[in-house]
């Protein structure tokens, strides 16, 4: 309903749900900062207030640059799978080991990047993003092809060391075992009865002069039953 998946999806194609719940986890998001801003509120004024939030308007705040588009040029985005609607190259390109990188050229990038790929001569023709814009399945036709037939680590070393902006598409197995990832303490672990250690994603950030949240084992089922129900009593 809030508009997202009407531009999420393939060109041509229908609709598609994001691999998350979005609506979820993004609301909880929200919240979060309307809370934390009513409480500085509250220590500058005295006062307290009440915080009106719904998803639906969760998801529409979520629309930022389609809704902007909308505004300004009157367009109704459509879907372009993994293709921005502004600047090409941005999107994600099929590697010939089957992995899939995703690849973002601004002006400053573009010729670097045709050098990379060995389509230096071809690519003087789109100078500039405008230009780029107006003929987008053209040159995505040709760097799809171009890409198709390397490897991917080739392709980012090559883009990297060309300094155009590349990533590869991580699959969850792969981010979870990320070097980074692992030095950052995203993965970590509790233990947790009859069952022994399992692993948890921590919080995704840290506090430098505070004490850092510890990642905490879920209750039984009933563990905390009588407890409660004895506060109730109270």
């Amino acid at each position: 309903m809030g508009g997202i998946m009407s531009i999420t999806g393939e060109k041509g194609g229908g609709p598609v749900k994001p691999g998350l719940p979005i609506a979820d986890l993004t609301s909880g998001l929200w919240v979060a900062i309307a809370i934390l801003a009513a409480i500085a509120g509250r220590s500058r004024t005295g006062k307290g207030c009440h915080v009106d939030f719904s998803m639906l308007d969760g998801q529409v705040a979520l629309l930022t640059l389609a809704a902007a588009r909308y505004f300004a040029l009157g367009e109704v985005p459509p879907r372009l799978g993994t293709e921005h609607p502004g600047r090409v190259p941005s999107a994600t390109f099929r590697c010939k080991d089957g992995k899939f990188a995703h690849i973002t050229a601004s002006d400053q990038h573009w010729a670097p990047l045709c050098k990379a790929l060995d389509l230096e001569e071809w690519g003087r023709a789109f100078p500039t993003n405008e230009v780029r814009v107006e003929r987008r399945d053209e040159i995505m036709e040709v760097l799809t092809e171009k890409i198709s037939g390397m490897e991917r680590p080739r392709l980012l070393a090559k883009l990297d060391d060309a300094d155009v902006p590349v990533g590869p598409v991580n699959d969850v197995a792969e981010i979870l075992a990320d070097p980074h990832v692992r030095a950052r303490k995203l993965v970590g672990s509790f233990d947790y009865p009859e069952v022994g250690e399992f692993k948890a994603l921590a919080l995704p950030y840290k506090f430098l002069g505070w004490d850092n949240p510890e990642i905490g084992r879920p209750p039984l089922l009933g563990e905390h039953t009588e407890k409660i129900l004895a506060e109730l009593k109270q």
